[in-house]
C-alpha cells in the first residue's frame, strides 16, 4: 500500500496536478474551453433542462465558448447573456455557498427567481431546497464578490 500511495504522490506531483490555478470567471470544461461543458444555457430556460450545444452555434463571452442548439438560442443568448449565463461564473453553486470553487455536472440545476444555478452534484441542489435557496444564494453571492475581487 505504501508503494501505491508513494507512486500516486509522485506522479501527481509530475504532472503538475494539486497545482494552484489562476481564478477564471467562467468555468469551462479542460477540453476547449466550453461554458457549462458545452450545454446551453438558454435550453434550461426554454426547454425546461440541459440540451448540448452544437460547435457551428457558438459565442465567445467572458473567454470562454459558450455552444446552442441552433441559431435562435444563440442569438438569444448574445443579445443578453447575463440573464442566461448560470450564476457564479458556471462553478457549483453549493460549493460556492461554502466559499469554494468547483466543477458542475450540467444535469444538476434550478431556476430560482429567473437566474440559473448549477450544482456538482443533487446533495447540494438538495441542501440548498432545505436550508433556504434564498440565504444560499446570500453566502453564495458574498464569495463570489471576494472570488471577483482577487481576480
Amino acid at each position: 500500500m505504501r508503494g501505491f500511495i508513494a507512486a500516486i504522490t509522485l506522479l501527481l506531483a509530475l504532472t503538475g496536478a494539486g497545482t494552484a490555478v489562476a481564478f477564471e470567471e467562467v468555468n469551462k470544461s479542460y477540453l476547449g474551453g466550453l461554458a457549462v461543458d458545452g450545454h446551453d444555457s438558454t435550453a434550461y430556460f426554454t426547454k425546461s433542462g440541459p440540451a448540448e450545444g452544437e460547435d457551428e452555434y457558438s459565442v465567445d463571452y467572458k473567454g470562454a465558448t459558450w455552444r446552442f442548439v441552433d441559431a435562435k438560442s444563440r442569438d438569444l443568448f448574445a443579445a443578453d447573456p447575463e440573464s442566461y449565463a448560470p450564476q457564479y461564473g458556471g462553478y457549483c453553486s453549493n460549493q460556492m455557498s461554502l466559499g469554494n470553487l468547483s466543477d458542475v455536472d450540467p444535469g444538476v440545476w434550478l431556476i430560482f427567481d429567473g437566474k440559473l444555478y448549477l450544482f456538482g452534484h443533487d446533495a447540494g441542489r438538495i441542501r440548498w431546497q432545505n436550508t433556504g435557496i434564498a440565504e444560499r444564494i446570500k453566502d453564495a453571492d458574498q464569495n463570489w464578490q471576494k472570488y471577483l475581487a482577487s481576480k
